[in-house]
């Protein structure tokens, strides 16, 4: 029996199934390949700014990734510090992997070029990170907090080998973590924003009100340092001055915090058609790795397209 005697042979359902499943294969490499081409071409037409003059608005971006001060952040499954992780829990089932758990990290780090730092909100990234760990083990949580780091491919045609290589490893759980770390060199396109004059104008004034609100909590205080005529009350005159000296307390307080204060930050923009992308590779790299994904689309669209042709004419030739 030949091909098309066979396909001819399908049920009603099974046929029509097919084919929709076949058409929305091309649908989806169409879409993709435009996706993965836009982002291409986003990238090479996007000028690298640097902190220190860098517009406001959508910016591309390139330095090192450091840590905030304070906490470290720590990767769930080995523990190892760095400054974004992402990590997946895999059970095996009679025909697949089912995932139990999963996360990506939110916590902020820093991006410095040398002429500034960018503190970067890494929520709503399409994130390209510097390697990952993929291991077995007979536990949902790994035993193993110290397993092999696989760089990141360069190029998607050299992840065959991994994804095999990961389909016969031993063990019922499968863990799956993906790290950038401190001192990685990274690559950043997003929303810039720096800290302006209505900012600042904005955070004296939060000072200066919280510096009254205490002071009227504490009446004998307040008397003590602004009742000039000693009456028991605070007359017009006497809280301008109280204002007065809170407004100059703010402004001291607030330039001791700008010497430790991030003044700029790089996030998600609000139009899906500006994506936020941070990635280890150079920008040349994740050109090249986009463009591969778009040709990988565009030859499912035209073998998802041919075969949802052919099978339409077949039925039609009946």
């Amino acid at each position: 029996m030949s091909l098309s005697e066979q396909f001819l042979h399908l049920s009603q359902f099974e046929f029509w199934a097919l084919l929709l499943a076949c058409a929305g294969a091309a649908l989806a490499g169409l879409y993709f390949a435009f996706r993965w081409l836009g982002r291409a071409r986003l990238i090479e037409d996007a000028p690298t700014a640097r902190i220190r003059s860098a517009h406001q608005g959508y910016v591309e971006l390139t330095g090192d990734a450091r840590l905030m001060d304070g906490e470290p952040i720590l990767a769930p499954l080995t523990g190892i510090d760095c400054c974004w992780y992402r990590y997946r829990i895999e059970k095996r089932g009679d025909k697949h992997w089912r995932t139990l758990e999963s996360d990506t990290s939110d916590h902020l780090f820093l991006l410095d070029d040398g002429t500034g730092r960018c503190l970067i909100d890494p929520e709503g990234a399409e994130v390209t990170p510097s390697d990952r760990s993929v291991w077995y083990g007979a536990g949902r949580y790994p035993l193993d907090r110290s397993p092999l780091r696989q760089r990141v491919q360069r190029t998607p045609l050299l992840q065959l080998a991994r994804f095999l290589n990961q389909q016969i490893g031993q063990g019922r759980y499968r863990y799956t973590e993906e790290r950038i770390y401190p001192g990685d060199r990274l690559y950043g396109i997003g929303l810039f924003k720096s800290l302006d004059d209505l900012d600042h104008r904005q955070s004296r004034a939060e000072l200066r009100r919280g510096l009254l609100g205490e002071w009227k909590r504490d009446r004998a205080l307040l008397l003590a340092r602004f009742d000039l005529n000693r009456d028991g009350t605070i007359d017009h005159r006497e809280w301008e001055m109280a204002r007065r000296a809170a407004e100059t307390q703010a402004r001291l307080v607030h330039a001791e915090q700008q010497r430790h204060l991030v003044q700029h930050t790089l996030n998600a923009p609000a139009s899906s058609r500006h994506p936020f992308l941070l990635s280890t590779l150079a920008d040349f790299e994740l050109v090249r790795r986009y463009r591969l994904k778009a040709f990988g689309a565009i030859t499912l669209f035209f073998l998802g397209g041919s075969a949802a042709v052919w099978l339409l004419g077949l039925r039609l030739s009946q």
